[in-house]
């Protein structure tokens, strides 16, 4: 691993923490403003299946009916 992609991991790591802390000491009620929930001390968003506890970054793929032609 390059020391850069350590310093961008390690960045990553701060804010995603510093987001985690920030989310954690709002009230119920400005979650649900902002589109969240707090569900078993976890954060989720209101909307989708992912939350911001254990962010998600895999492609779900789309099924061939529905996927855009190029013609």
């Amino acid at each position: 691993m390059s020391i850069i992609a350590l310093f961008n991991a390690a960045k990553e790591y701060f804010e995603a923490r510093r987001t985690h802390q920030m989310f954690r000491q709002l009230d119920d009620h400005y979650l649900k403003d902002i589109g969240f929930y707090r569900e078993n001390g976890q954060i989720r968003p209101l909307s989708g299946k992912n939350d911001l506890e254990s962010p998600s970054h895999e492609k779900t793929p789309m099924p061939p009916g529905e996927q855009p032609s190029d013609g």
